[in-house]
């Protein structure tokens, strides 16, 4: 047995980009399988350098539903894939498989990244960005789901808008997108991969249910950034004497928005979130739970800019504020939010993934080394190929669970990393996710901030929920010899700097390059790597359990599904017709 790469033993003398469509059609719906099929004739593939590319474009739900603005998740095109596999040709063996591949991706794309990455990822995977000229004044967090002007998704708004301008499916954009395919043989893996000699190789992807990637505009619902929506500014538009809109008063048709939150300038009705045929309420900006007492549906029919320089929304049908228990909806304390999703009976949007490309990057080699390589073949050598990938051992426990050990059944002879995502197991409906109603609490109604900050991302991303301390057995060896506390950051207020050394280890041994700590709370993630220096462990019949203690005053809000990554060296043995995969 011998390995045929080696440092000095490659020679590229040619590259070209070479795009394979998807085998079973030309346009896919959510949970639906899509099927590409790289030829043997692609004879050696710069897997790094392949990526796939799509067409992308949301659809609002069937029927006559109320329209608001959507946008797919702030990851961008990697959340349309929910799991991965990859084939030899003759799709009998199973090279590489990765369950849940958005949970792994969203800790990538949460932790490996900075401005630069940021933006190159908006640009060419869809992923969200923070604009200046949506930012808010307010004191809220960033978000990068409040682009109204740059939204690659759907289509900016120019001026004035009457009930003319409903909003429909035309008016979603369809998206170019361009992913890297996060798995070893194509974006972690440096190596040419002969694909020659594996007879090819079978690619199977798995798209999601539509409303656990599909968002509503942060600065539209109450859950998510309250204090980043339009404030109410008065009914008359006067600068200088804005007036409330008090209980019991005259049936309006019309008020005026803020300036709050740059709703100002000459494109303000181009920032401002709401729709035509969107339906709203108002809420009091530090107190989500209290609705307003309206006499009927608010439906927006008209959205201009006044003269003063003020957004001025008209409604289709006169209303009052006269409820059982009235209050008065103040100037600068009282914002919209959009009941479009939230309050419907149901509310199911769908996509549509089409054109779907595989580009992969061939290499051409001096025919004297493809030869040199059959030969070995036959000679009954193996060509050894080592990629780093990750396999998912999952766990699920209630929240009336307080203390819980579970084990790790791993059989990875070279594993370098555990990452673990608690994720939410609670089953959510589409409309639920898509406003973020009733899920995970990241921060708490008293954070000064942002009023609410309810997970829209459940699907994927950790939560901490009240975790007091973590802690290994390793081979019958607690590890480390104290338990990580992350009491501070199950209280949202604070943070657990021993936690971020230990994350930022484990994350660093699996390949992701721990450049920004800022999801920290978001999507919590926590884990263990095996070796300092890039090295890696034999897993192989060890004992592996994780402790995990709740037992903070405040009992867990939810259930949780843990996916445990072993991130770990995986060996390609390709001998005469076959190939051997050593885990």
């Amino acid at each position: 047995m011998s390995s045929y790469w080696k440092v000095d033993d490659t020679m590229r003398i040619g590259q070209r980009f070479i795009s394979i469509p998807s085998e079973n059609g030309l346009e896919y719906s959510p949970e639906q399988k899509i099927q590409i099929f790289v030829d043997p004739s692609t004879k050696f593939m710069s897997g790094q350098d392949s990526y796939l590319d799509f067409n992308f474009k949301i659809k609002l739900p069937s029927g006559s539903p109320v329209p608001t603005k959507l946008a797919l998740d702030q990851m961008g095109g990697s959340a349309l894939i929910s799991a991965i596999r990859i084939y030899d040709g003759s799709r009998g063996t199973i090279l590489e498989e990765l369950d849940s591949y958005s949970s792994l991706c969203s800790v990538r794309y949460d932790y490996d990244t900075d401005d630069s990455q940021r933006n190159f990822r908006a640009l060419r995977e869809g992923s969200g960005v923070h604009t200046p000229a949506n930012r808010g004044t307010q004191g809220t967090s960033k978000s990068v789901m409040a682009d109204t002007l740059t939204n690659p998704f759907f289509k900016k708004v120019e001026g004035n808008q009457n009930a003319s301008a409903t909003w429909t499916d035309d008016a979603f954009l369809t998206a170019k997108l361009c992913i890297p395919l996060h798995t070893g043989i194509f974006a972690q893996n440096s190596h040419i991969f002969p694909v020659m000699m594996t007879n090819g190789l079978y690619i199977e992807i798995d798209t999601p249910p539509a409303g656990q990637v599909i968002k509503q505009l942060d600065s539209v619902i109450k859950n998510r950034r309250t204090k980043l929506n339009p404030y109410f500014h008065s009914l008359n538009g006067s600068l200088t004497a804005p007036n409330d809109w008090g209980t019991g008063s005259t049936a309006i048709s019309t008020f005026y928005i803020s300036t709050k939150n740059n709703l100002s300038g000459a494109d303000a009705v181009s920032k401002f979130p709401f729709v035509i045929g969107e339906t709203f309420k108002f809420v009091d900006d530090l107190d989500i739970t209290e609705t307003s007492n309206i006499s009927g549906t608010m439906t927006i029919s008209e959205i201009n800019l006044s003269s003063n320089g003020l957004i001025e929304v008209q409604l289709a049908s006169p209303v009052s504020n006269n409820g059982t228990s009235a209050f008065s909806i103040v100037k600068e304390g009282y914002v919209m939010y959009s009941t479009a999703v939230e309050e419907a009976t149901s509310y199911d949007p769908s996509y549509t993934i089409s054109n779907v490309n595989l580009v992969v990057s061939e290499v051409m080699l001096d025919p004297g080394y493809e030869k040199g390589m059959i030969q070995k073949v036959r000679e009954g050598k193996n060509i050894e190929i080592d990629i780093m990938t990750a396999t998912n051992y999952k766990h699920s426990i209630l929240s009336s669970d307080r203390q819980t050990t579970f084990q790790i059944y791993a059989q990875n002879s070279r594993a370098k990393s555990l990452l673990i995502v608690p994720q939410d197991a609670s089953v959510y409906s589409a409309k639920d996710q898509i406003c973020a109603s009733g899920t995970y609490e990241i921060l708490k109604n008293e954070d000064a901030d942002d009023t609410a900050l309810f997970s829209n991302r459940s699907a994927y991303t950790g939560c901490c929920d009240e975790l007091k301390d973590i802690q290994y057995q390793i081979q019958g060896r607690l590890t480390p010899s104290r338990p990580i506390d992350v009491s501070k950051i199950a209280s949202r207020q604070s943070i657990d700097a021993f936690h971020l050394y230990e994350l930022e280890k484990c994350l660093d041994n699996a390949g992701i390059v721990p450049r920004s700590f800022r999801a920290f709370k978001d999507n919590f993630v926590f884990g263990r790597g095996f070796g300092v220096n890039q090295g890696a462990m034999d897993l192989r019949g060890k004992d592996l359990a994780v402790i995990l203690k709740y037992t903070n005053s405040t009992a867990p809000a939810k259930g949780k599904l843990f996916n445990s990554f072993v991130v770990h060296v995986r060996r390609f043995m390709i001998g005469q017709g076959s190939v051997q995969v050593v885990l």
